[in-house]
């Protein structure tokens, strides 16, 4: 792929960038607070690593008041992360790709990796901190090292190891919403070659939401999480870490507020007899309000153990790292998002994960560094998932959205009044994926001299996966099949006999006058054309053209199917079920592999100044819409269950100055998902589909500076320019929020291609400062700010902007003071201004017309205590 003349603009400025850097570092001697990092998997400098890559330390977690990774994206720019429904519903992006938060079939195209083990599931990495050595932000598609779905990139915590000195701290705080946060650690020797470490958390905060209807709090924090560690080295060449890990969330999650009310929302308001006269929240408002019925609870579990082997062979070192992860996911959704009570969604999801790696490197100073592994996944997922009606359903869609029409449908049906829209009835269904993963892969980098290196790097991924559907939709309007139903009328309509079987058998195939039905207003079905005066149809062709023919303005009511009016409130669809007799290639199964690798060089144009380009692939497996709205393929569309793997591109040109008092990062990009793995709420559910290919192109700096011994200074700026390059047959469900006038003439796809995808902010700088001040006696105070802007972005493809669009403008602030004796106080507020800006959008559950959208956290502050010894 050829980088374009944008990118060689962005070359340019960055070039300038990096030739003042060098001048900058002149003879100056290296930097001496060296950051080591593990982004090749092997230890390298910060400097060193020919990799975009943002690292956060210890150090600026403790200042910064960093509580989970959540408050990450404040301090690296290209990185955006978010809590939507749930406390685990959490999406991680990168360079604006990210997906994979809202359904247990769909991975995230970000991995997240905690002392080595892979954490597949976004709910797993959301736990408060552990005791931490530092958070690695890796930029870009990183498969050949990192595996199947780290597609856009990778987050790679690493924790303190227990040590063979006592020791340890104990932190507590308070804060607004009334917050308190205990944590602590403890380590030390069991016995010369035994070491221990044991961690613990506590985190409760009251709701910043408040539910108007029940006077209940929502969007609280309850969790708490508990960590012990073992380091035996029974040699000096050998060693083993064994850490064990359980953590609780207990919640009730999340808020979400009204961007416009609609006229169905209107009418959830409206006395009675025009609605169901229930309270709802004021549309467009600022306050952190919500009309909830059912109150949103969540209860997570999750535990695991791992245990990492390391033997120092001489020449090489070998390493194991084997992981066993469960997971428990409960909650109940107010689904209508409103205080009617029309529909809940229950959930229940548990996940079984089973990962294996080793590893042989090279050690020492070689004349070519090596890298050979192999990683082995084995993940179950049983999941139940209930949409179900209320005791206000009924009155809601056929007194409100149907006019009666349910009613009438019923009496039509000769069913008994009230058979339609029960309490309790629904879709219940239950899921199960088995998925397995292997892969081999491999590195070397060669040093043709002093300065200049040649790196090369493959690997080869196999990804199965094997699901169910069993949904059993017990909702007797559900499973109306409204197009027999016009059949059946369109029948007796023009035979004047009832629609028996004995009837329509004797006379579905006889002759039938055309002239005397209005010739052209029904599609023959045989030809997809309106009927013509002179064709020649019989009685069944013809009853079955008018069962299929919507009425509207150019039909009289005895040639359509007036019933298909209400066809969009079949919003849970009848169930076609994994496997599907009925199709041989709807059989429940994914497989796929794909070799990935990455080319580099490297080289040093002088003691301080490194430059390097790269080019790298990537690869996320195939995704399978585990959930209700899970259909076969639509013959029109191509959208289905099932979406294929993303397949990624990445040309990178990068450059890492060094200089007495700081460095200059920079690198430029061109980066190209084939097969994006979109997966959009468009109210009624979501649409999988696979874009053809989507690009961003742009450039990221980062910097650091201390002009003196008590000041340090950061920045970052990231620039993106995201585009669908070709998005043939996107769905117009999904761009409703553009205008698009294929979509407005009743077409169900159109080429997106050339499109600028949503919620993807063109600038995101972060900057902070921080003094140091020295207080005598061994004790020092600080201050610290910390400030984070995104551009004005349209926030999800089907919202418009005018009624979803953001700006990000938030300010973080510490101060602290530290004595001798390792005791800290220290007072943080985050938010500071009370920024508020959209998380998300989308179209209100069953309400046509209505939108809702998640709010940023408000303001919060406190003040903690902490304790080392």
């Amino acid at each position: 792929m050829k980088i374009d003349s944008k990118m060689k603009v962005y070359a340019a400025r960055l070039l300038t960038g990096a030739a003042l850097g060098a001048i900058a570092a002149g003879s100056a001697a290296a930097q001496s607070d060296q950051i080591v990092v593990t982004a090749t998997k092997r230890a390298q400098t910060l400097q060193e690593v020919p990799i975009a890559v943002t690292v956060v330390n210890d150090e600026l977690i403790e200042k910064a008041q960093i509580q989970d990774l959540l408050d990450l994206q404040f301090s690296v720019p290209s990185l955006r992360i978010s809590q939507l429904q749930n406390s685990s519903q959490t999406n991680f992006i990168i360079r604006g790709f990210g997906n994979g938060a809202n359904n247990p079939g769909i991975e995230s195209s970000v991995g997240v990796f905690i002392d080595g083990v892979y954490r597949s599931r976004s709910a797993a990495a959301i736990l408060d901190l552990p005791v931490l050595e530092r958070v690695e932000v890796l930029r870009g598609p990183q498969s050949t090292l990192f595996g199947k779905n780290t597609s856009a990139g990778a987050i790679s915590i690493t924790t303190k190891q227990p040590e063979f000195e006592l020791g340890g701290s104990v932190e507590a705080s308070y804060g607004n919403y009334d917050q308190i946060l205990f944590s602590g650690t403890l380590t030390g020797p069991l016995t010369e070659t035994l070491a221990f470490r044991v961690s613990g958390s506590i985190n409760q905060r009251e709701g910043y939401y408040t539910n108007v209807v029940t006077g209940a709090d929502t969007n609280e924090r309850g969790r708490w999480s508990t960590r012990a560690e073992l380091l035996w080295e029974p040699s000096d060449v050998l060693s083993f870490r064994l850490v064990g890990d359980y953590n609780k969330i207990d919640e009730e999650c999340c808020g979400a507020i009204q961007l416009f009310n609609g006229p169905a929302t209107l009418a959830i308001g409206a006395p009675a007899p025009f609605g169901l006269g229930e309270t709802i929240d004021t549309a467009g408002d600022t306050e952190y309000e919500v009309a909830f019925n059912t109150p949103p609870s969540n209860e997570l579990t999750g535990k695991g153990v791992s245990l990492q082997g390391d033997w120092d062979l001489g020449a090489a070192q070998f390493t194991s790292i084997t992981a066993y992860r469960t997971q428990t996911d409960n909650t109940e959704t107010d689904a209508d998002f409103s205080a009617a009570d029309i529909i809940t969604n229950p959930q229940d999801r548990q996940y079984k994960t089973f990962t294996q790696e080793i590893r042989l490197s090279s050690t020492g100073d070689n004349t070519v560094d090596w890298l050979v592994g192999a990683f082995y996944f084995d993940e179950s997922v049983d999941f139940s998932r209930d949409v179900v009606s209320g005791t206000q359903t009924r009155a809601f869609i056929d007194g409100i959205l149907a006019g009666g029409g349910i009613s009438g449908l019923e009496s039509a049906l000769m069913l008994p009044a009230g058979t339609f829209l029960q309490p309790g009835a629904g879709y219940f269904g239950e899921y199960t994926m088995d998925n397995k993963s292997y892969s081999v892969y491999g590195q070397a980098d060669i040093h043709l001299t002093d300065r200049l290196t040649l790196s090369g790097g493959v690997s080869w991924i196999k990804d199965k996966k094997d699901y169910t559907l069993n949904d059993i939709n017990n909702e007797p309007f559900y499973n109306v099949d409204l197009v027999e139903v016009g059949f059946g009328g369109a029948f007796a309509n023009i035979t004047m006999l009832p629609p028996t079987p004995a009837n329509i058998a004797a006379l579905a195939g006889s002759p039938l006058p055309l002239a005397a039905l209005a010739p052209g207003v029904v599609i023959n079905p045989a030809t997809g054309m309106p009927f013509a005066p002179g064709d020649v149809s019989t009685i069944g062709t013809v009853a079955g053209a008018i069962g299929a023919t919507p009425c509207d303005a150019t039909n009289p009511a005895l040639l359509c199917n007036s019933a298909l009016a209400l066809s969009p409130l079949q919003f849970l669809p009848v169930p076609v079920n994994v496997p599907n007799p009925a199709d041989p290639l709807d059989d429940g199964r994914l497989s796929d592999d794909k070799v990935t690798y990455t080319a580099r060089i490297a080289y040093d144009v002088t003691d301080n100044l490194n430059a390097y380009f790269s080019y790298s692939t990537g690869w996320k497996a195939g995704a399978v819409n585990l959930s209700s709205d899970s259909m076969p393929p639509d013959p029109a569309t191509g959208f289905g269950r099932e979406a294929g793997p993303e397949d990624v591109e990445l040309f990178e040109l990068g450059f890492k100055a060094q200089f007495d008092r700081g460095y200059f990062n920079a690198a430029i990009f061109d980066q190209t998902i084939e097969g994006f793995q979109s997966n959009l709420f468009i109210g009624t559910g979501f649409v999988l589909a696979n874009a053809e290919e989507q690009s961003v192109r742009g450039f990221e700096v980062e910097t650091a500076y201390a002009p003196w011994d008590a000041l340090s200074l950061t920045a970052g700026v990231t620039y993106l320019d995201p585009e669908f390059d070709s998005f043939p047959n996107a769905p117009c469900t999904s761009f409703a929020g553009f205008s698009v006038p294929e979509c407005a003439a009743g077409a169900t796809t159109f080429d997106a291609s050339g499109f600028t995808p949503a919620g993807i902010s063109e600038w995101s700088v972060s900057t902070s400062a921080t003094y140091t001040h020295d207080m005598g006696n061994g004790a020092e105070g600080f201050i610290r700010a910390e400030y984070l802007f995104e551009s004005d972005t349209q926030v999800v493809d089907n919202v418009s902007a005018a009624i979803a669009s953001r700006e990000v403008n938030v300010l973080n602030l510490s101060v602290g003071y530290e004595s001798e004796n390792g005791f800290q106080v220290m007072a943080w507020a985050r938010n500071l201004t009370d920024d508020q800006y959209l998380l998300s959008a989308f179209p209100t559950v069953i309400q046509p017309g209505s939108f809702s959208g998640y709010l940023s956290p408000p303001r919060t502050y406190g003040l903690t205590v902490r304790k080392s010894f």
